[in-house]
């Protein structure tokens, strides 16, 4: 498995997301994609999820990923900044990660800490 997956992300660049879904207990994040270029929607799936992180740039109060336009999904060996969470109580950092991948969906994004990315059937191992 290599890391040779970049350009197959690019393809989907400005399809139309038809779901995502998320399933911590088995550590999976999966988006179906629809692009021009394909009569079904492309699967991509997050496997080994340790995290993920959704920023909403419109503040809307509920998540909505469905049918939206997907700008990009980009990955970077050395991540997209380090995210933690805090325990309000005490300031003190429950839990520290630097997401991977990055999937920017019209004026939101999510920010995923995965060790695999399967994309169409295909797999590749991150970390």
């Amino acid at each position: 498995m290599t890391n040779n997956f970049h350009p197959l992300l690019n393809q989907f660049t400005k399809g139309k997301i038809n779901s995502v879904n998320f399933d911590m207990d088995s550590d999976i994040i999966s988006v179906a994609v629809h692009t021009n270029n394909s009569a079904s929607p492309a699967q991509i799936i997050f496997k080994d999820v340790k995290a993920f992180y959704y920023i909403d740039h419109d503040l809307n109060a509920d998540i909505h990923l469905t049918d939206e336009n997907l700008n990009t999904i980009s990955y970077d060996d050395y991540g997209f900044g380090e995210f933690s969470a805090v325990n309000p109580q005490t300031d003190d950092e429950l839990f520290v990660s630097i997401p991977n991948f990055a999937v920017n969906i019209k004026d939101s994004s999510l920010f995923i800490d995965a060790h695999k990315i399967l994309i169409n059937d295909q797999e590749f191992r991150v970390r």
